[in-house]
């Protein structure tokens, strides 16, 4: 994950007041004052030399100095002794080597530093002598290569502390003592291997600790993280875990709600790893190598979201969930899974409203893979090998809104085969070889139902194109030209154009087209019931025109011409042009 270090949402609260700055008596020239209190120093290009100077002109009443993105490559014992009002002081962005002993002496009132974006490489217990009042620590994006125990010992008052984006190998015992108010830690992006005992031994307040885009492949002790009785937030994505025994023995099971696992090595869950951890909502174990799932994995856990995608499951077994009582969200998108046991998601049939199956290997679908699942909204299943639907399948889905069949090998769909949805309000089947749709009416539904099909574009020359598709009810086709405009979203003067086809006419061919051009060319069906709407879309580009052709007179007209009457600006021509950018794009990822 690509963390980045941001500026504290209190200086940009803060730096309203230098649209409207008073003059005051004492400022640096260098420097913007909107008062006595708040100093903005700034992009001044203060190197060591003047940097005393400029500290000196300083009001002594300030409680704001920003001195961000200058020169600075060092910073003297009691630097800043003639501000004992700050309350905020900020030095990001500089070229800061070292913080001498001292450095902050006199600024007990200080809450919030900013030391990120220097070259800070070595710390000591001493670096922040006297900042009893800290509660927010920026050294993000140093050099930092290791934490010395008590480092932090003099900074009671501590909340949050970011360390991410530095080079910190291994984290020692008791590095974090002293800091029991401390809530957030980041130590994300640096290049620690392992967790030891006692590591964060002392954070008894801690909510958010987030270790991920590191190399840990070694969390050594099932008491790693031992005393973290208030942890809240566990964040360990993309490091090089093999297993979650860790999550046995510890300590945060009253208080943890949500765990990232998501980029690691993991290749199995055991049965009962995550005992009686009975606030836990949100497990991601995405992107790993899973290949096995234990019975009874999330017994008791009364988990809401639960993702699983990106792994190597190949079949959901009625055992792997048993016991879930209460998730809402279950994503087993891309994986290899080529079958779903009746009674697979039974322990929450009752609760799951999203259900996502995408990007597998799944041949079919049956009634025993949704039994139950009365609340289900959206179910995907889009790019499987599925051909068939058997009947019933979907019979007790009956809030479900929308369901993507998508990618798959269906080349015949009738209504009758998912009948039981009677709220579904939208199904995709771009990219099957679809060839027929049978019965899909609808006269007992009293809102539109947004069926996504794809036609099939045949024999493209210079000047016309071949579209088909797979009703025949009687049809609307519209077409027009893809403009460079239509994707940077700038105003486009490009017109659509449409004609009005007799019933049972499944292709037609459209002329006098401009060649070696891009288009876009939409089918809809005109049903019998005006509660449908139906539309296919597909992207095709005419031609280059052989030279001997280029004078040639158009062929007798055999299909619709490109000087069809300008679709009027409609809500409909809206909806259209939003369906030409959206429905081609699917089958082309």
């Amino acid at each position: 994950m690509n963390l980045v270090c941001t500026v504290p949402s209190i200086l940009c609260i803060l730096l309203v007041h230098m649209a409207s700055a008073l003059p005051v008596s004492k400022c640096p020239s260098v420097c913007q004052c909107s008062s006595e209190y708040y100093v903005y120093c700034q992009s001044s290009d203060i190197g060591d030399d003047q940097l005393a100077g400029v500290i000196r002109a300083v009001p002594s009443t300030a409680v704001l100095l920003d001195l961000s993105f200058n020169r600075i490559t060092r910073l003297d014992r009691e630097a800043f002794r003639t501000l004992p009002q700050l309350e905020i002081l900020n030095l990001a962005s500089n070229h800061i080597k070292e913080l001498v002993e001292g450095v902050f002496t006199g600024l007990g009132k200080l809450e919030e530093l900013n030391l990120r974006g220097n070259k800070v490489s070595t710390l000591s217990n001493t670096s922040f002598y006297g900042l009893t009042s800290l509660k927010e620590l920026h050294l993000c994006g140093n050099d930092i290569t290791s934490l010395p125990p008590s480092v932090f010992q003099n900074l009671s008052s501590l909340e949050k502390l970011h360390l991410q984006r530095n080079a910190i190998i291994e984290l020692l015992p008791w590095s974090f003592i002293g800091l029991g108010r401390l809530q957030r830690l980041n130590l994300s992006r640096n290049l620690l291997k392992s967790i030891s005992r006692n590591t964060f031994s002392g954070l008894i307040s801690l909510k958010r600790l987030s270790l991920s885009g590191n190399s840990i492949s070694e969390i050594s002790s099932v008491d790693a993280f031992k005393s973290l009785a208030n942890l809240e937030e566990l964040l360990l994505q993309d490091n090089e875990i093999d297993n979650v025994l860790f999550m046995f023995g510890n300590d945060f099971y009253s208080s943890l709600n949500m765990v990232s696992l998501s980029g690691n090595k993991i290749t199995s869950i055991p049965s009962h790893v995550f005992p009686n951890i009975l606030n836990l909502k949100r497990i991601d174990l995405s992107f790993n190598s899973i290949r096995h799932i234990g019975g009874q994995s999330f017994r008791n856990l009364y988990l809401e979201t639960l993702h699983l995608h990106g792994n190597n499951l190949t079949e959901v077994s009625r055992e792997m969930f048993d016991g879930a009582r209460r998730i809402s969200e279950l994503d087993l998108s891309r994986n290899r899974i080529d079958d779903v046991s009746t009674g697979a998601f039974d322990s929450f049939r009752e609760t799951l409203l999203s259900l996502d199956l995408h990007s597998n290997q799944l041949t079919s679908v049956h009634p025993g893979m949704f039994r139950g699942m009365r609340r289900l909204r959206l179910c995907n299943m889009a790019a499987n090998v599925i051909s068939g639907i058997e009947q019933d399948s979907f019979k007790d889905l009956e809030k479900l809104e929308e369901l993507n069949l998508s990618g798959n090998k269906f080349t015949t769909l009738s209504a009758d085969s998912i009948s039981g949805p009677v709220g579904l309000r939208k199904l995709y089947l771009v990219c099957n070889p679809m060839r027929k749709l049978v019965g899909f009416v609808f006269d007992d539904v009293a809102d539109k139902i947004f069926i996504e099909t794809n036609s099939t574009m045949l024999q493209p020359t210079s000047d016309s194109v071949t579209v088909t598709w797979p009703y025949t009810e009687g049809s609307q086709l519209y077409w027009t030209l893809s403009v460079a405009c239509i994707t940077t979203g700038s105003s486009c003067w490009v017109p659509a154009y449409d004609a009005t086809l007799r019933p049972y006419v499944t292709q037609v061919t459209i002329r006098d087209l401009a060649p070696n051009a891009d288009y876009f060319v939409c089918v809809s069906p005109v049903f019998l019931s005006t509660e449908v709407n139906v539309s296919q879309c597909v992207h095709v580009r005419t031609q280059q025109p052989p030279p001997s052709n280029l004078h040639q007179t158009t062929a007798p007209y055999d299909g619709v011409r490109n000087s069809a009457r300008p679709l009027r600006t409609s809500l409909f021509h809206t909806v259209f042009t939003l369906l030409l950018l959206a429905a081609p794009l699917r089958c082309l990822k």
